[in-house]
């Protein structure tokens, strides 16, 4: 969350800041002052671990730049007589699937910052368990970019999904269309991450979320969707290729 798509963290601090959050057993991180309340719940693991030392550090950040901001508007408010309204963000990380030397992670943070409401955000992260090093599913595809096919699947995900839901299958009350030069579907909109599969150390599939307001208003809210590794098996590098089969296991 805190790098906005960077693939790596800062570094952390030599010496411990006494403003920074305070980590317990389980690893989770949480800071609390009269002008933010902040907390960032990791899967516990040695700080040994590359991915996880990943979220740790990229937490902190994101700290960091929130517990600045939200000072600044606690001094404005004084200033203006104005009535004090302490922020708050929640950070959640969990695994979604693991196979070989490949996992994958969702993370979602909540952030209420004296706006009318609060908003939740999602973020993915595929990495190599050994080293961290981060992978893209763009990486995983032969033509190193995501295809035809995959966008139509989403596509129809979402229009499945939006009829239960809102009953329309529609975008800001426009007609959902998946294929050619009209298509309102954009993946670059949403994060993606590795889905769990029924067969041991595979991967059945990829987990596809939305944000509110990337395919609907903020009523609607969110949307998690579920796209077969049938739909897209065929751009997949042949290494990938052979980490993926069986049903997806598990929701979103």
């Amino acid at each position: 969350f805190g790098q906005n798509g960077q693939t790596t963290p800062p570094p952390a601090p030599a010496t411990p800041d006494p403003g920074a959050p305070v980590a317990n057993a389980e690893g989770a991180l949480a800071f609390a002052d009269d002008t933010i309340s902040f907390s960032a719940a990791i899967p516990p693991g040695p700080a040994s671990d590359p991915v996880l030392n990943y979220l740790r550090t990229d937490a902190l950040a994101y700290f960091a730049k929130y517990k600045a901001n939200a000072r600044t508007d606690a001094e404005d408010r004084k200033k203006q007589g104005a009535m004090a309204m302490p922020w708050e963000v929640q950070i959640v990380w969990k695994y979604t699937a693991k196979a070989g030397d490949i996992l994958s992670l969702v993370g979602t943070a909540y952030e209420f910052t004296g706006g009318a409401h609060g908003m939740t955000y999602t973020d993915t992260h595929i990495a190599k368990a050994a080293t961290g090093e981060q992978i893209t599913i763009e990486s995983m595809l032969t033509s190193g970019a995501i295809s035809p096919a995959m966008v139509i699947g989403v596509c129809e995900a979402l229009k499945k999904v939006k009829l239960q839901k809102i009953g329309s299958a529609t975008i800001y009350d426009e007609p959902i269309v998946c294929a050619g030069t009209q298509t309102n579907i954009q993946l670059e909109e949403a994060k993606i991450a590795l889905a769990p599969s029924v067969e041991a150390n595979k991967f059945g599939g990829l987990f596809v979320y939305y944000d509110a307001y990337a395919v609907g208003s903020y009523a609607e809210g969110s949307y998690s969707l579920v796209l077969p590794h049938e739909i897209f098996a065929e751009d997949l590098r042949p290494d990938y290729k052979a980490m993926f089969g069986g049903k997806v296991s598990a929701e979103p």
